[in-house]
Parts: C-alpha cells; structure tokens; sequence
C-alpha cells in the first residue's frame, strides 16, 4: 500500500497517486504530459541511482518520495512538501529516493518567460506585495506555503477532469506561480519576472541555445547577445548557473554524453560526437577529469569529483 506523507494534503497525495496509475501501464516510470500542457507527472516505484539530469524552468513539486540534486559543489534536497524552483536551463546531476510503499511522484509546472513578467506586472499594478529580484543561483529548494499547496491540490483534481482542466486549469497553474512570486525564498522566479535583469537575460539565451545545442558562440558573442559586455555577462552567468560559460558548455556536453552512455547504449565514439566533441579522445579526457573514471566505464562513475 503507498504511503502518503503529513507534509502533504490527503487529497494532493491520492489526486497525483491517481493520475499515475491512469498512466503506470504506458509507462512504468518517467515524466508524462497531462491534459495541460504546462503541467507533466512524473513518477518512480523505485529507486534510481545518480545519473545526468536537465531541468527546464519552472516548479517542480514533491508529493511522495525524494530527489536530491548535485549542482558543482551543492547537495540540493527535497521531498514531500517541497517544490523546486528552476529559473533557467540546467544540467546537473540527481538521483531518486523512492520504493512502491513510497514511491516518488510529483509534478512540473512551467510558465513562458512573457507570462512571468505579465503575471509580476498585474501584481505590481495592483500593489500586491512581490518580491524584489536579486542575484540568486538559478535553482532553490523552498517549502511550499499553504495558498501554494491549496492551489496546487485544486489543479490536481482539475487533472483527473480533462474538461475542468481545459477551462480552470490555465488559471490555476497562475495562481500557483502567483503564490511562488510572493514567496519570500523564491527570488529564483522573481528574476525571470524582470526581463531586463541580467539573471532573466541569460536564462532567454540559454533557453535559446536549447533550441539549437550547436549554437554555443564564443562568450563575446554571448555576451552581445545578452546586451552585456564581456566581463558583466561572465559575473552574472556564474553567479545563476555555478559556472562559467565555457565550463557550463562543458558541463552540458558530459552530462548528455554520460546519459547517452548509462541509457542509449551508444559507443564512445557516437557519444562524443552527437554532443559536440570533434575528438573521442578528448571527449574522454574531459569525461576522466569531470567524473574520474573513463566514459568506457561511465556505469562505475556516479559522482564527478
């Protein structure tokens, strides 16, 4: 029997442990689209050890289970009760606390950038407290508040009626992210909501080159693009991603070559390339240095050190 957790609503938990099970057939674990389509399930019966991760920006919330995330030098936990705020694309490692009395099982809210900044304005125009943007790493574990968790729980029920989701549930996922930009620890969010802050720069360029992966330019180019000079864009992009944009580049490309390798079954070859690597060699000369072990042994090499 699943167990629900005290930090979470009871209606929460069986809404979420519902929708899973509609989809659990189709799909034994992963990360599913629902009727919205700016809010996914996701779900795991069992646990999954360390491996490469990319987030999108948005509002990851826990209902059952664990995650914890390894960003650089950071341990980031959260669990029932708790929602992770994503400001801008990142690649980090995670792995999965969870077995089938309490597996994981959680859902992802996004919201596009020009949403963000309409919502931040209608709160500003009708003074509605907000938060004040600051320089902040682009990601945060924050306990939900309790109009967060009751909006949240009402979208969950929306879910399990296709029709009530298609006309309530736009207006839901809002409130939501209206609950996330008065909290007080959510400045993650709060930057994304003032497009010309540097930290809302960078996350639409990264998002950018998202959508083209070959396209990283040289950091004068990227810092053109960002409408910063060289120096100024390279302080604010370590400060929101951890790293400098030539090591996030680098970062990005070992992330999806180790993925590729633990769940692909591709060669050290079509690895390096399909990432952007002219040279297998070099590919696992960085590979051995990130994470210490070879990429021919990258299922023995959970940890970068």
């Amino acid at each position: 029997m699943v167990r629900e957790s005290a930090a979470i609503p009871t209606e929460l938990f069986h809404n979420v442990v519902t929708l899973r099970d509609a989809q659990k057939s189709a799909h034994p674990m992963g990360f599913v689209e629902t009727t919205l389509p700016s809010v996914r399930l996701f779900w795991a019966d069992g646990p999954v050890a360390r491996a490469p991760l990319s987030y999108t920006p948005g509002i990851a919330i826990i209902v059952s289970g664990q995650k914890v995330g390894y960003f650089e030098d950071k341990q980031i936990t959260y669990g029932p009760g708790q929602y992770l705020a994503v400001g801008l694309p990142l690649y980090f490692e995670c792995e999965t606390h969870a077995s089938v009395e309490e597996p994981l099982v959680g859902i992802f809210l996004s919201m596009e950038t020009q949403d963000l900044h309409r919502l931040s304005q209608d709160m500003a125009l009708q003074d509605l407290p907000r938060l004040q943007a600051q320089p902040s790493l682009g990601i945060e574990p924050l306990a939900m508040t309790a109009p967060l968790r009751e909006a949240v729980t009402r979208l969950s029920g929306q879910l399990l009626a296709p029709a009530q989701a298609a006309v309530l549930g736009p207006a839901t996922v809002r409130e939501v992210f209206f609950h996330a930009l008065q909290d007080r620890h959510g400045r993650v969010l709060a930057s994304q909501a003032h497009v010309s802050r540097p930290e809302a720069r960078i996350a639409r360029l990264l998002r950018d080159l998202e959508r083209d992966r070959d396209a990283f330019l040289g950091v004068p180019e990227l810092a053109s693009a960002a409408g910063m000079s060289p120096a100024t864009f390279h302080r604010h992009f370590k400060a929101v991603t951890g790293a400098s944009p030539l090591q996030y580049q680098k970062r990005k490309r070992l992330m999806r070559g180790k993925r590729m390798l633990l769940f692909e079954g591709v060669s050290v070859a079509e690895a390096a390339s399909a990432v952007g690597y002219a040279s297998s060699a070099q590919f696992s000369r960085d590979f051995n240095a990130y994470f210490g072990t070879p990429p021919s042994r990258a299922h023995l090499a959970p940890y970068p050190i």
